[in-house]
C-alpha cells in the first residue's frame, strides 16, 4: 500500500500540488486572521456578510425543509420569483457542502468553500497547461499557483458565487480545444452548459471571452479558409447546444430579468475613456486593493511578475508564429480597451454599469495573459539578454510613473512598489541564468518560491486592507431571528408578513423564513423598489426595506407581526440587538412574546395576503413623494368612501437655531451654516396633544451623507439611505411628552426637503381596517407557490385584491375554473370578484419554465448522440 502511495505520488505530485499550495497558503492566512472557527473574526465582510451568507441560509432551508422556495418565495421582499436568485446566487455545487454546516456555523462552511475554490482553481488552469503541453509535468505549476492567486480572485474572494466561473474557465477551453481538435463533440458544449447553469452572468463574459480564443486558436493552427469555416461552424452549433442545454434555468432567468435587471439597461452610452488607461499598470503592483477600490476603481490584473514577464516577451518570442502573435496582439489591445472604454465595459457587462465591483470580467483577461505567458515561456525559464533588459526597463518605466504619481493611488504606498521592484528584479535575474540540466531543478524551485511569495504577499497586503465582521457579530442577530421565527411557525400557520425594528441585514427574510418585507438582491424587480419609494420606505435599484411603515401600510401589507429587539435595561447579560427603525406605533399592537433578546407584538389589524376591494382600486397608480397621501388614497380607494384625510399636518411648538441663519419657512427651504469653522443644527420641538401616531416625512436630501439626526438626545433609527420621501414614526400614546429632534448638519448646508410633521387619526384609520376586514377572504397556504381559500362578496362592484406582487407566473382559479388576472396599483396580483361565497385558488409557476424544460430535453437528446458516437470510434482502438 505504501508502495502504491508512492507511485502515486511520484506520478503526479505535481497535479496534488497545483491544488495544495493555493489552498495551504489562503487557509493558513484565515488561521493566522483568526477566522472563525480558528478565532474570534470571521470572513464576512461587505456582501458576503450583508447578502450572500444570507442567500445560503437560504439554500439551506430550500433543500431540508421547502423546496417550494426554489420557484418561489414570500421572504423575498413582499413575495417574488426565485428562479433568478437560483441561477445568480446559488447553482453552485459547492454550496451542497453548506448542508454540513448549521446556520450559525455558515460562516466556517464559507470558509471551507473559499479554500477549495482556490485549490480548484490552481487544479484546473495546471489541467489546461498540461494539454497544452502534455511533456510538461513541473513548469504549470508557476501559472496555475499565479493563476489561482491572481488580483481578481483575491479582490472578488468575498463574490463566492462568481468564483467558479474562474474555475470552468480552463475546463471550458480544454473541451473548446477538442472539439477543434475533432476529438471530443460533446465535452465542450456539456461543460459550458453547467458554466452557464452555475452563474449565467458570470458565464455571459466567459462566452464573449471563447470567441476570442477561437479566433486566436485559427490563427495558432492556421489550416486554410476551408478548414476554418469547418471550424467555425463547429464552434457555433456546439455553444448554441450549451445555451439549449442550459435553457431550463436560462429561459426562465431570462423571464425574471425583463421583470428585474433587464429594465435598468442603458439607454446611453458615452464613447468615452472610463480614465485614463495608464493607470491601469498600478494594478500589477502587490497589495493593490483595498476598500476604496471595491466601490470604483481600477480593474484587478494581478498576476505576478512571472506571468506578466512572460506575457510581455510572448510577443517577442520569434519561435512563435507571427500570425499567431499579431491576432494576440489585436486580441489583447480589444481586452485592455474593454477595461477602460465605456461602450466596450458595457457590453461585458450585459449592458448595464456594474453597482460596485467594476470590470468584473478581468479574470478572463489574467487568464489571457497567464495562458500567453506560460506559451512563451514553456519549459526552458530562460531569456536572452536583450529580453531581460527590454522586461527590466519595462518594469523600472511603470514603477518610476507610480512613484511620482503614488498620492493618485489610494492602494499603493512605497514599501509595494519597493516589494514589486525587488520580486521583478529577482525573478529577471533568475531567467538570465541558463544553468546546466543538474541545476535547472534548484533554479525551478527558486522561481517556484519567488512566486509563491510574491502571489502570497499580494493575498495577505491585499485582504489585511479590508476588515470583517467578528463571528458574535454574525451569530448572536442569527440566533435571536431564529429563535422569533420558530416561535411564530409553532403559534400561527396563516400566510403574514412580519415587521423588523431590529435586523443584522435586508435579507434577514430569506435567511430565516420570515417575510420581513426587506430584500437585497441584483434581480429585484423595479415595480416593488417603485412602490416601496411611493409608500415611504428606503428603496433602491436592488434593495428594498421595510422599515417606515404606518398604521395603514402595516396592515394593508398584512404586517401581522412585529420583532422588536430589547433595551440594555431590559437585558441581564449581553449587549442589545442592532435597532433598524423607530416604532411608536407598537403600542398600538398587542405584546405575544417575550423572547431572551426580542418582545413579540400582533397586528390585529392586518388584512392577509388578500382582501375585497372596491372596483376604484383598480384606477388607483399612485404618486412618488408623498407617501401619506399614497397611503391615504390607497385605503380610501380599497374601502370604496368619501375622500377622507386621515393625516393633518402640524406646526412644531419651538424651533432653535443654532450657527443657522433663522428663517420662518422650514419645509423645502434651504438652511446654510453661519460659521463654516463650527457646529451648525437645528432643533425641532413639539408636544403631541393626542395620543395618535406622529409622522415625520423625510425628502432624499435628508439621508445620512447630509445630517445625524437626534430624537430625544438619541441617534435616531433610521435606515440611512433613501432616493424618495421616507415616513419616520416619531411618536404614539405621547400625549403631553415633549418631543425633541435634532438636525445637526454635515455639510455648508442643509435642504429640509419634504419635512413635514403629521398627526394621525388612529381612530379612522383602524375603522377603515376594521371594514375592509370584515369583507371576508380567507387564505390558507399551502406551499410557498400554491395559496387556497375563499371568499364571499356581496356585489360585482368589488376586485379581489391581494399584496402578492403581479406576475405572469400566478394562476388562479374560481371554483376550479381559470380567470383571468391583473395588475394593479402598478405592483400587485387581483382578479374580478364574483358575487356570493367561491372557492380561491393561487399557484405560481415560473413563466418559460416549460419552454425551458422541452429545449433542454431536445438538447439533451443531441449530446447523448453525440455521446453514443463517441464510444463506438474508441472501441476500434
Amino acid at each position: 500500500m505504501r508502495t502504491k502511495s508512492i507511485t502515486f505520488w511520484k506520478t503526479n505530485y505535481p497535479l496534488i500540488l497545483s491544488f495544495f499550495i493555493p489552498a495551504i497558503i489562503m487557509q493558513t492566512y484565515f488561521i493566522t486572521r483568526g477566522m472563525y472557527p480558528f478565532g474570534k473574526s470571521s470572513l464576512l465582510t461587505v456582501d458576503l456578510g450583508q447578502q450572500y451568507i444570507d442567500f445560503f441560509s437560504f439554500f439551506r432551508r430550500t433543500l431540508l425543509h421547502d423546496p417550494s422556495n426554489f420557484f418561489y418565495s414570500f421572504s423575498k421582499e413582499i413575495g417574488g420569483n426565485m428562479i433568478g436568485e437560483w441561477s445568480y446566487y446559488l447553482m453552485s455545487p459547492f454550496n451542497l457542502l453548506l448542508l454540513f454546516f448549521s446556520q450559525t456555523a455558515l460562516p466556517a462552511g464559507i470558509m471551507l468553500i473559499t479554500t477549495l475554490k482556490y485549490g480548484f482553481a490552481g487544479l484546473s488552469f495546471y489541467l489546461f497547461l498540461l494539454k497544452k503541453n502534455p511533456a510538461l509535468k513541473v513548469t504549470p505549476l508557476l501559472f496555475s499557483t499565479s493563476y489561482a492567486l491572481m488580483g481578481w480572485f483575491i479582490a472578488n474572494q468575498l463574490n463566492l458565487l462568481w468564483l467558479d466561473a474562474a474555475i470552468f474557465l480552463p475546463l471550458v477551453i480544454i473541451s473548446l480545444d477538442a472539439l477543434l481538435q475533432k476529438h471530443s463533440n460533446w465535452k465542450y458544449p456539456a461543460l459550458l452548459a453547467l458554466l452557464l447553469i452555475d452563474n449565467y452572468y458570470m458565464g455571459y463574459m466567459v462566452c464573449i471571452f471563447l470567441v476570442a480564443y477561437f479566433f486566436w486558436y485559427l490563427a495558432a493552427n492556421w489550416e486554410g479558409f476551408v478548414e476554418s469555416l469547418h471550424l467555425l461552424a463547429r464552434f457555433v452549433l456546439a455553444s448554441l447546444l450549451a445555451v439549449g442545454l442550459a435553457a431550463v434555468i436560462l429561459l426562465p432567468t431570462l423571464s425574471s430579468l425583463m421583470e428585474g435587471k433587464g429594465q435598468y439597461t442603458a439607454s446611453f452610452v458615452h464613447f468615452r475613456f472610463e480614465y485614463t488607461p495608464l493607470k491601469m499598470i498600478s494594478k500589477f503592483v502587490v497589495g493593490s486593493f483595498n476598500f476604496q477600490q471595491m466601490p470604483s476603481g481600477y480593474p484587478n490584473l494581478f498576476i505576478g511578475s512571472l506571468a506578466l514577464i512572460g506575457f510581455i516577451t510572448y510577443f517577442l518570442n520569434s519561435q512563435i508564429k507571427l500570425c499567431e502573435r499579431i491576432t494576440a496582439l489585436f486580441i489583447s489591445i480589444f481586452l485592455f480597451l474593454s477595461l477602460c472604454f465605456e461602450p466596450l465595459d458595457l457590453f461585458w457587462h450585459g449592458f448595464q454599469f456594474p453597482v460596485w465591483y467594476p470590470y468584473r470580467f478581468s479574470f478572463v483577461i489574467s487568464f489571457w495573459m497567464l495562458m500567453l505567458a506560460a506559451r512563451s515561456l514553456k519549459e526552458q525559464l530562460h531569456l536572452e539578454p536583450w529580453k531581460i533588459w527590454f522586461c527590466f526597463a519595462f518594469f523600472t518605466s511603470f514603477l518610476a510613473y507610480l512613484l511620482f504619481n503614488i498620492k493618485k493611488f489610494s492602494f499603493l504606498t512605497n514599501e509595494t512598489l519597493l516589494l514589486t521592484a525587488a520580486f521583478a528584479t529577482l525573478i529577471l535575474a533568475t531567467l538570465a541564468i541558463n544553468p546546466s540540466s543538474r541545476y535547472a531543478r534548484i533554479r525551478f524551485y527558486w522561481l517556484l518560491l519567488l512566486v509563491v511569495g510574491e502571489v502570497s504577499l499580494n493575498s495577505c497586503l491585499s485582504l489585511n486592507n479590508l476588515s470583517y465582521l467578528s463571528a458574535k457579530e454574525y451569530s448572536q442577530p442569527t440566533q435571536a431571528l431564529s429563535k422569533d421565527s420558530n416561535y411564530l411557525k409553532q403559534t400561527d400557520s396563516s400566510p403574514y408578513r412580519t415587521g423588523q425594528v431590529y435586523s443584522r441585514t435586508k435579507n434577514d427574510g430569506i435567511a430565516n423564513m420570515l417575510n420581513t418585507g426587506s430584500y437585497f438582491s441584483s434581480a429585484l424587480e423595479k415595480s416593488i423598489p417603485d412602490f416601496y419609494g411611493m409608500l415611504g420606505n428606503p428603496d433602491g435599484d436592488n434593495y428594498v426595506t421595510y422599515s417606515n411603515g404606518t398604521l395603514i401600510s402595516d396592515s394593508l401589507l398584512n404586517m401581522k407581526y412585529f420583532s422588536a429587539p430589547k433595551d440594555a435595561a431590559e437585558l441581564k447579560n449581553g449587549q442589545p440587538l442592532q435597532k433598524l427603525t423607530e416604532k411608536p406605533d407598537l403600542q398600538e399592537y398587542r405584546l405575544v412574546k417575550n423572547q431572551p433578546l426580542t418582545h413579540i407584538y400582533q397586528n390585529s389589524a392586518a388584512l392577509g395576503y388578500a382582501y375585497l376591494a372596491d372596483k376604484n382600486l383598480k384606477k388607483f397608480t399612485g404618486f412618488y413623494d408623498n407617501p401619506l397621501e399614497y397611503q391615504t388614497q390607497w385605503l380610501n380607494n380599497a374601502v370604496g368612501s368619501p375622500r377622507y384625510s386621515y393625516f393633518k399636518a402640524q406646526n412644531f411648538n419651538e424651533v432653535v437655531f443654532q450657527n443657522i441663519k433663522q428663517q420662518t419657512k422650514l419645509t423645502d427651504t434651504i438652511f446654510r451654516r453661519k460659521d463654516l469653522s463650527k457646529d451648525a443644527q437645528i432643533i425641532f420641538k413639539f408636544t403631541p396633544p393626542t395620543n395618535d401616531s406622529y409622522y415625520l416625512t423625510l425628502g432624499p436630501s435628508l439621508d445620512n451623507d447630509n445630517v445625524s439626526l437626534f430624537l430625544n438626545n438619541q441617534p435616531l433609527n433610521q435606515y440611512g439611505t433613501f432616493r424618495h420621501t421616507v415616513v419616520v414614526d416619531l411618536a404614539n400614546h405621547a400625549k403631553g411628552q415633549e418631543i425633541i429632534l435634532t438636525a445637526k448638519l454635515k455639510k455648508s448646508s442643509l435642504w429640509l426637503n419634504n419635512f413635514v410633521l403629521y398627526q394621525a387619526d388612529n381612530a379612522a384609520i383602524f375603522s377603515q381596517l376594521q371594514t375592509l376586514k370584515k369583507r371576508k377572504v380567507t387564505l390558507s397556504q399551502k406551499s410557498q407557490r400554491n395559496l387556497q381559500g375563499h371568499y364571499e362578496a356581496k356585489n360585482n362592484q368589488q376586485i379581489l385584491a391581494t399584496t402578492i406582487p403581479y406576475s405572469k407566473g400566478w394562476h388562479v382559479q374560481i371554483d376550479g375554473k381559470n380567470v383571468s388576472t391583473f395588475k394593479i396599483q402598478n405592483t400587485f396580483l387581483a382578479i374580478k370578484a364574483i358575487k356570493g361565497r367561491h372557492k380561491i385558488r393561487l399557484t405560481f409557476f415560473p413563466p418559460l419554465l416549460i419552454t425551458g424544460i422541452f429545449i433542454t430535453g431536445i438538447s439533451l437528446l443531441v449530446l447523448f448522440t453525440l455521446i453514443l458516437t463517441v464510444f463506438p470510434k474508441r472501441r476500434k482502438y
